[in-house]
């Protein structure tokens, strides 16, 4: 059986429709949880891809959190053995930030549902490419990451011009949340219900939001996750 490792980093920041989509094509799923005590390997010989998740650390705090520097050595170690990688929200930015491109704060965050649209290249990407042109996409950052040298910028929005790359055989960075369900959506607002509020968002209606947005992209993003299973 093929096996991937999921790096999760925080108690809500699940891997979602990913999940689903590894376990239905066959796919063994080790969740490893470095926040809580979990050590991150230093190599991927025991598995054939890896999926960095979301959360709400920063690329940069290695000194607060030192496995994130440890899952940028472990990017490398997979792309150097050509193992595919994904990079969900803050995955895509440890991503960005192990191939040597820029991670900082956006000076504002973008928080919500917002439209997502697919480069020129992305439209003959074998994944990517599977997308709408346009989509509403699920976006919870308040930091952005440049496209890494070599890397192909695959998707923008308004707010933040680099949403998506790929870098190598099956390796994708996400700035949006392509995992995404609306149950897992709404387990997030649940646990940033206070903070949400103080930052004047309404957090029902983010949940709203979500069981009318997300629905609507659940096909394609199961067939890119399909579709990456196939770089195992």
């Amino acid at each position: 059986m093929k096996r991937v490792l999921f790096v999760q980093h925080g108690e809500v920041d699940k891997p979602g429709l990913a999940a689903e989509e590894l376990a239905a094509a066959g796919v063994g799923l080790c969740v490893a949880h470095p926040y809580a005590g979990d050590v991150v390997p230093g190599g991927l010989e025991d598995f054939d891809g890896l999926v960095l998740g979301g959360g709400g650390q920063s690329a940069w705090q290695v000194e607060a959190y030192p496995y994130l520097e440890a899952e940028c050595r472990l990017v490398g170690a997979a792309m150097a053995a050509g193992k595919p990688v994904l990079g969900l929200c803050l995955g895509g930015q440890l991503m960005a930030r192990a191939l040597g491109a820029e991670v900082r704060p956006a000076g504002r965050k973008e928080i919500g549902f917002f439209p997502v649209t697919l480069t020129d290249e992305a439209l003959g990407d074998g994944l990517a490419g599977q997308l709408p042109r346009c989509f509403g996409a699920a976006h919870w950052h308040g930091d952005v990451f440049g496209i890494p040298e070599g890397a192909v910028g695959l998707a923008s929005s308004e707010m933040t011009p680099h949403q998506m790359f790929r870098c190598g055989r099956g390796c994708y960075g996400f700035q949006f949340h392509l995992e995404m369900t609306p149950g897992l959506f709404e387990e997030l607002v649940r646990d940033e219900q206070a903070w949400l509020e103080g930052e004047g968002v309404e957090p029902e209606g983010l949940i709203r939001e979500a069981r009318a947005v997300l629905p609507l992209l659940e096909e394609r993003a199961r067939a890119f996750f399909r579709g990456w299973a196939g770089y195992l």
